[in-house]
């Protein structure tokens, strides 16, 4: 949101105004899979950070200002059992444009980083070295769309894709992965319309994430219309509406992640600040919401933050969302492991902005990058999904206002 903001200020827009995970900042069960592996005996891995810029809401942000070189480069960083952090200059990248959000992915065998660049409305595909630096110039596909916010691979061969837009531009979008992680757009659908119900928010359409699941499902998340959209994924890449599914008012739906073993589906609430468990039918692919679940601290207000991500561990156990800007919070949730509702089980001070949130080594470590102070910070994950600061904070060999996490699977 501050690039575009950013861009408005320096009359280059006309409009308006933003992820990992293989969550990404990919997905799901590529996510899944990525933490496996690392559990499978590794002691350290490699995340890559990317700037979103600095945030609007953030009081030390100036807007206006021209994009930096330090904006422009995804910086690679090791992450070790012990949650210490080092930075890894010589597997950075300059990607040309604002990393927004980045997904790291393997596809047929290729270990590929797609980054999604904010100001060049496109996302780039680069393969990975053999140790794992990546490899320009890479190639890049059109975004379909106005502001690149988020991608996440699917199974096969397919890149989904959201588009935040402006007055227009909001999109859904599918691309086909090709050799040497090469982008083919497939298609963009756009979204139109807003609630409305947090005018300077909901005025237009903001696709925000997309989540795809083993059965072929998308679940599209789009904050300015109040609505998950749920698309059928077909073996041609093309994504099918199959229905909408509202959200309470004013909930602004940003990221969404799916329980491995249970049928339930969570949807972070940016504006309201909140998590929304839904149900998942054998019988029809909409949802049905069983539970909201506020993560504002009791006796605190919620005016002034929103909320920035979500991560869930491996086993389903516990699930994290973060929260911005007045409140700068983690908050744990426990899932039961018979309904899949939610305890809130823990709060934790987070760096200033936690915007982007991963998991680590197999669901060993949380690291939350604190985009006002150019932070990142780990958190080691305790039996029962209990966070405790692990005292490793890095402040240098990180871009500028860090907010997008992909850990290589």
């Amino acid at each position: 949101m501050a690039m575009m903001r950013r861009l408005q200020q320096g009359g280059l827009l006309t409009g308006l105004l933003v992820a990992p995970l293989l969550h990404g900042a990919g997905a799901g069960d590529a996510a899944m899979r990525g933490a496996g592996r690392e559990a499978a005996g590794l002691k350290s891995a490699i995340v890559f950070v990317g700037s979103a810029q600095c945030d609007w809401d953030d009081s030390t942000c100036r807007p206006g200002q021209p994009t930096t070189a330090q904006e422009r480069i995804v910086y690679a960083v090791e992450v070790s059992a012990d949650g210490s952090l080092k930075p890894r200059p010589e597997l950075s990248v300059d990607v040309g444009g604002v990393p927004a959000w980045v997904t790291a992915a393997q596809v047929a065998g290729v270990n590929c980083l797609f980054v999604s660049r904010l100001d060049k409305d496109d996302i780039l595909g680069l393969p990975l070295s053999s140790d794992t630096k990546p490899e320009l110039p890479g190639s890049s596909a059109p975004a379909g769309g106005q502001f690149p916010v988020f991608s996440a691979v699917a199974e096969g061969d397919t890149l989904l894709g959201a588009n935040y837009g402006s007055h227009e531009g909001a999109s859904a979008v599918s691309y086909h992965i090709g050799s040497g992680c090469a982008l083919q757009l497939a298609q963009s659908i756009p979204h139109h319309g807003g609630s409305n119900v947090v005018p300077w928010r909901q005025a237009d359409a903001h696709t925000h994430g997309v989540l795809p699941t083993k059965d072929g499902l998308v679940y599209a998340c789009d904050l300015g219309m109040d609505t998950v959209f749920v698309y059928k994924l077909l073996t041609d890449g093309q994504l099918q509406e199959q229905g909408r599914v509202q959200t309470p008012a004013g909930c602004g739906p940003r990221h969404a992640v799916l329980h491995p073993g249970k049928s339930f589906v969570y949807v972070l609430c940016e504006l309201s600040q909140a998590v929304l468990t839904f149900h998942v039918s054998a019988q029809s692919p909409l949802l049905t919401l069983a539970q909201t679940s506020s993560f504002v601290p009791q006796g605190a207000s919620a005016g002034g933050s929103k909320a920035g991500e979500i991560v869930m561990l491996p086993d389903g156990s516990s699930l994290y969302a973060s929260n911005r800007q007045v409140l700068n919070t983690i908050t744990g949730f426990a899932i039961d492991k018979d309904n899949g509702l939610l305890t809130k089980a823990q709060e934790v001070p987070a760096p200033a902005f936690p915007r982007g949130m991963t998991l680590a080594l197999g669901g060993k470590l949380l690291l939350v990058a604190g985009q006002s102070k150019t932070q990142l910070v780990s958190y080691s994950v305790q039996p029962g999904g209990r966070l405790d600061a692990t005292g490793h904070s890095l402040t240098t060999g990180l871009p500028p206002f860090p907010a997008a996490l992909a850990m290589m699977p």
